[in-house]
């Protein structure tokens, strides 16, 4: 339940195993992808050029509070196209598509915030 982070891109094994047992399944709108078979995202990018700055928040940090469990279909997908998350509580985040739909992703499944 403690707070890890590292002064590295590599997501150490202690805070993988955090990641995995927290939420269980990939974080993308409705997949159901089991977290251990997922990817480590960086919900902020890390940052290669100011790694070690904890202060600033846009540096993206490998820490419990900025990795999310994303299997590797939708990790690629979020990294090359226009799906973008942001991180809301532990368990909740909030997606939005390319055509600016939003979701709402949490322990319960996946909603959408839009009444289109």
């Amino acid at each position: 339940a403690e707070h890890h982070q590292v002064d590295a891109y590599e997501v150490p094994d202690r805070l993988r195993e955090q990641v995995i047992l927290l939420h269980g399944r990939c974080v993308f709108p409705y997949c159901r992808a089991k977290a251990r078979r997922s990817d480590c995202d960086h919900t902020t990018p890390y940052d290669h050029t100011n790694p070690h700055d904890p202060g600033d928040p846009a540096a993206g940090p490998t820490c419990s509070c900025n990795i999310a469990p994303l299997c590797r279909h939708h990790h690629r997908l979020k990294t090359h196209t226009p799906w973008r998350y942001v991180r809301l509580d532990p368990t909740t985040y909030r997606w939005t598509d390319p055509h600016g739909l939003t979701y709402l992703r949490d322990r319960a499944g996946t909603r959408t915030l839009d009444d289109r």
